[in-house]
């Protein structure tokens, strides 16, 4: 605890240096428009500010793309998990042989059906 506020302290300490010896200090910016004799302290906060909103833009943006892309992988593997049970259910189902294997295969069930009736 006494860390963080020594910490935090001496941070305010060095904004405060940075400030008071950088006021007199001016500039010339151009953002789309000329502004003469902008302090740079204020022309670094500025910079700061705009790179804490692009990094939330992109932060944001980034979980946005990823929840997206989770739930179209989730819809792909259900739609795969439908497709491997389809064709495990056609390789369970029985086939029916064509020609004389059928017809005999037809002929011996019938066979089997009527001694076990009898």
């Amino acid at each position: 605890m006494i860390t963080t506020l020594v910490v935090f302290l001496l941070v305010i300490v060095f904004l405060a240096f940075f400030i008071g010896k950088n006021l007199s200090n001016v500039c010339t910016f151009w953002f789309f428009k000329t502004y003469t004799d902008l302090p740079v302290a204020v022309l670094v906060f500025i910079a700061f500010a705009a790179g804490i909103v692009f990094s939330l833009i992109l932060i944001s943006l980034s979980r946005v793309l990823k929840a997206r892309a989770k739930e179209k992988s989730s819809v792909q593997s259900t739609a795969s998990d439908k497709t491997v049970a389809d064709k495990k259910a056609k390789k369970d189902k029985p086939r029916l042989f064509k020609g004389s294997l059928a017809k005999s295969s037809e002929l011996n069930k019938k066979n089997s059906d009527n001694s076990s009736n009898e």
